[in-house]
């Protein structure tokens, strides 16, 4: 397959999962049947978060975490040091915080405000961080799911 002909595929299967057509990216991981899971975002001023989790199975397993309280979870256990280390290190390569965080730019936060944007960051290999550790270690299974991902379900079925 030419580097072409893989941009294009993966540019319609991000496509599918978003349910969108995205805004310009590039594939930042991949799971473990090959399947973009995580995008980067062309850097635009409308669109603050950096790293984007595609894969919709990782995506509802963050989802579910999200929803039982996570986010102030995961703030109250990694604290507030480690979460404002993220986001300066986050600052000073992409010009914002993780997720786009308000405030002044050089304020210190503190807080979590995505467990998706801190687990895409990690995922990417951009900035391995405590908050996605967090966050993958409370997901009830690995994130290539079939059940929840017909891209992943195709993907084994022919490799099967």
């Amino acid at each position: 397959m030419t580097e072409r002909t893989k941009d294009s595929d993966d540019h319609e299967i991000v496509a599918r999962q978003l349910g969108r057509e995205p805004a310009p990216f590039r594939v930042a991981a991949r799971c473990p049947t090959g399947l973009p899971s995580v995008i980067e975002n062309e850097p635009r001023r409308e669109m603050p978060t950096t790293f984007w989790v595609t894969c919709p199975s990782l995506d509802a397993a963050i989802s579910r975490v999200e929803s039982g309280a996570g986010v102030r979870r995961a703030q109250e256990e990694i604290g507030v040091e480690a979460v404002d280390e993220v986001h300066a290190e986050h600052r000073r390569r992409y010009g914002a915080r993780v997720a786009g965080v308000g405030g002044p730019a050089d304020e210190p936060s503190g807080r979590v405000k995505c467990l998706h944007a801190f687990t895409a960051l990690h995922l990417s290999g951009a900035i391995p961080n405590p908050v996605a550790e967090w966050t993958l270690a409370r997901l009830e299974r690995a994130y290539a799911d079939p059940s929840r991902c017909p891209g992943c379900a195709l993907r084994r079925e022919e490799k099967g």
